[in-house]
């Protein structure tokens, strides 16, 4: 009977945590910041691919 409480436990603590993990994630997905963030590596990368073709402009061996 013991066995089969703390089996009982144990799977009702693991639901638990995987539902509070997905709470957790979802509102960092759907925050403002992690979409500003998103938005400031996207246009980063820009750039650099920008740079990257503008060899003579900008030489990297200084």
């Amino acid at each position: 009977m013991k066995e089969e409480w703390f089996l009982i436990g144990l799977i009702v603590w693991v639901v638990s945590f995987f539902l509070l993990f997905v709470v957790i994630r979802k509102a960092m997905d759907s925050s403002r910041t992690s979409r500003r963030v998103v938005l400031l590596v996207k246009e980063i990368r820009m750039l650099r691919k920008e740079l990257r073709d503008q060899k003579h402009i900008i030489d990297m061996r200084l």
